[in-house]
């Protein structure tokens, strides 16, 4: 019989559920379990999870896949961010955790909007977009409005970091994922920051490389891991190789791009060559609140399933005269402005469930290409990476293209945040030859004139753009 291979075992703290993965060195995924989860909406514009459904989820996959019998070398992780666990002294999680499509702090985004810029690139190291949804903004909130909870906060955490000190002991997190409460430069809370949240000490775990072990579990390393926005994308290639776009869709989206020098524009995160690791290579890109959201909506308006609203659209891909814009819970970037609503443009009386599924999927599509272009600053990618969930959508697919007017090359394992932390697990032991396999799709260009009318009209012209 075959030895089985030796596998690193990776774990993604998702928005609806925990995903969990075994990766050989070469890339194969060889097991994929998942566990759901509920989000709870107590008030309006409070989002929020039970931090134990966490750990429950990632204890039982990886109870699941430690018993299929291979070796594992590393436990690795993603995660849903910013999503704020409150932990006490004891290592507990306290209260629910507020996760990043929460909106509740609109009164205190407007105070740190009122601060100097200079004030905040102090605080956070960074061009931090501000915003009801963003970390610093729920703190403020935590502590203005639960002062029971925040007395008792010793550590704020995302997701895998909570789930990971469950696991080993320790408390640790990664420099990307710890943005909005430590400065992205020193790793550090910067005192005034500090201050403004009425804390003594700081409330962030000790920050550590993506690739770092921070402890183990059952005798197996367990690394820091990533935000699933940074895994996916070095599982896109992007942080191989610069002027590659990429948009890895879920619940919601992340679209950017990768370049060579250059500060992003305003609006979208700038990820510099020191936080990734990688020399003279930067991320400009935007998460977004649009995305398979907005599918799981329009199914639930029209009382059918996902898959029974797919099935609605025709067998050829065309584009919709109706202009849709998906701002269904407002939207981060570009505008980074939660009052936003979505509209249908162009809706009439002939019109179909079906047509407006096509156009809710167009709309998403539209967004994608009004972000990669923000971050593309003129200067045009050669193709587009896609991965995500809805990747594996033909139609889909499609339309992405002849919106975007441009190639997709579209991963052969969708399951981007999995494989990026598995990529980080493996660190240096990996053989990365077979690790970006994917297909190209092209664009029909036939649509270019109608995708750049659409396009011409999609953008909001606000004030904060």
């Amino acid at each position: 019989m075959a030895q089985s291979p030796d596998c690193v075992l990776v774990l993604d703290l998702g928005t609806s559920s925990c995903k969990g993965a075994l990766y050989t060195r070469r890339g194969e995924r060889l097991a994929t379990e998942a566990i759901e989860y509920p989000l709870h909406t107590p008030a309006p514009h409070f989002v929020e999870q039970d931090p134990e459904d966490y750990v429950r989820a990632a204890a039982e996959i990886h109870r699941r896949l430690r018993s299929r019998g291979h070796t594992i070398r590393a436990i690795g992780f993603s995660t849903q961010t910013p999503t704020l666990v409150f932990v006490d002294s004891e290592g507990r999680a306290i209260g629910p955790a507020i996760i990043w499509q929460d909106s509740r702090a609109a009164e205190q985004a407007s105070w740190l909007a009122s601060i100097p810029p200079d004030t905040r690139q102090a605080w956070f190291g960074m061009d931090l977009p501000v915003s009801a949804a963003s970390t610093p903004a729920k703190l403020l909130w935590v502590k203005q409005n639960n002062a029971a909870l925040w007395r008792e906060t010793r550590w704020v955490m995302q997701p895998k970091d909570y789930v990971a000190s469950v696991m080993t002991g320790r408390m640790a997190t990664d420099r990307w994922c710890a943005k909005g409460i430590a400065n992205l430069d020193s790793g550090e809370m910067h005192p005034d920051w500090m201050a403004a949240l009425g804390k003594q000490r700081s409330i962030c775990p000790p920050v550590h490389s993506m690739g770092f072990v921070t402890g183990s579990s059952d005798g197996v390393p367990v690394t820091a891991g990533w935000s699933d926005a940074m895994a996916a994308i070095l599982a896109t290639g992007a942080m191989h190789s610069g002027n590659r776009g990429f948009v890895l869709t879920g619940t919601s989206e992340i679209a950017g791009v990768s370049r060579h020098g250059s500060a992003a524009p305003r609006g979208l995160y700038y990820v510099p060559p020191e936080v990734m690791e990688v020399p003279d290579l930067s991320l400009h890109y935007g998460p977004t609140q649009a995305g398979g959201s907005c599918l799981t909506w329009i199914a639930a308006i029209l009382g059918r399933s996902v898959e029974e609203t797919l099935a609605l659209l025709p067998s050829r891909v065309s584009l919709s005269p109706i202009l849709f814009r998906p701002y269904l819970r407002g939207e981060r970037a570009p505008y980074w402005d939660h009052t936003l609503t979505a509209s249908f443009e162009g809706l009439r009386a002939e019109h179909t469930a079906a047509d407006l599924v096509h156009a809710v999927l167009q709309g998403v599509a539209l967004h994608e290409r009004l972000v990669i272009e923000t971050a593309e600053q003129g200067r045009g990618v050669a193709h587009v990476v896609l991965a995500g969930g809805a990747a594996r959508n033909a139609f889909w697919n499609q339309l992405r293209a002849d919106i975007l007017q441009r190639p997709l090359r579209i991963m052969n394992d969708t399951e981007a945040s999995l494989r990026g932390a598995a990529m980080l697990a493996w660190g240096g032991e990996a053989d990365w030859s077979e690790w970006f396999a994917a297909e190209t799709l092209a664009p029909d260009a036939t649509h270019r004139e109608t995708a750049a009318d659409l396009y011409r009209r999609f953008p909001l012209h606000t004030s904060g753009h």
